[in-house]
């Protein structure tokens, strides 16, 4: 592990350094999976955030990339943390559905070379005119002001190298005392991004 992991972190520091931004676009096909699997999880989450509905909740029109961190061992050797809400890459690649990983060794690699791609993905139009949209900065906002706030955000999905497999974040915020965050882990099954499985990541 901790010479795969010494691995993982060269390759990745060289990827990053032939990127002079330190991060890539999206390109056609990517796009077009995430606005599906924005859908998906709408849909099958059985998410309030339609226009036109009673007691419709807001639905930020940006997604935000989930920060993945290698870990960094001390000298002492106690392993340093993530920073708070970003996630360690052992974190997610030992996730397991039904006891069994639901990622591979060789997607670790793909997985932080996502890391490079850019902090944030705008819903396509097409999706939030449907939806009560509002962006997180709106948000905070109305919290600063002391106003009644009640939204869904939604994270950049992770993806499998094959992409046929997806773990995303979703956070439901509506008060200092009232959210949730879950995750979410999504297989493409004939054609379709089906959810696999939920669990709690927070709670307030």
């Amino acid at each position: 592990m901790k010479k795969t992991l010494f691995l993982l972190f060269i390759t990745f520091s060289f990827l990053k350094c032939q990127t002079k931004s330190g991060k890539t676009e999206y390109d056609s096909v990517e796009i077009k999976e995430i606005n599906e699997i924005v859908q998906a999880i709408i849909i099958q989450d059985s998410l309030n955030v339609l226009k036109n509905i009673t007691d419709s909740r807001m639905f930020c029109s940006e997604l935000k990339k989930i920060e993945i961190e290698i870990p960094i061992k001390r000298k002492d050797g106690l392993i340093f943390p993530p920073n708070l809400g970003n996630r360690d890459i052992n974190e997610i690649v030992n996730i397991k559905i039904e006891n069994k990983l639901f990622f591979s060794k060789q997607d670790s690699l793909y997985i932080m070379e996502q890391s490079l791609k850019p902090q944030k993905f705008k819903i396509d139009k097409t999706i939030t005119n449907k939806l009560n949209a509002t962006t997180f900065e709106n948000e905070m906002k109305k919290r600063k002001s002391g106003k009644q706030y009640d939204f869904y955000e939604m994270k950049i999905p992770i993806f499998s190298l094959d992409r046929q497999k997806v773990y995303i974040e979703l956070d439901h915020r509506c008060g200092s005392l009232c959210g949730s965050g879950r995750a979410i882990s999504l297989k493409k099954i004939n054609g379709k991004w089906k959810i696999i499985e939920k669990w709690r990541t927070w709670i307030s």
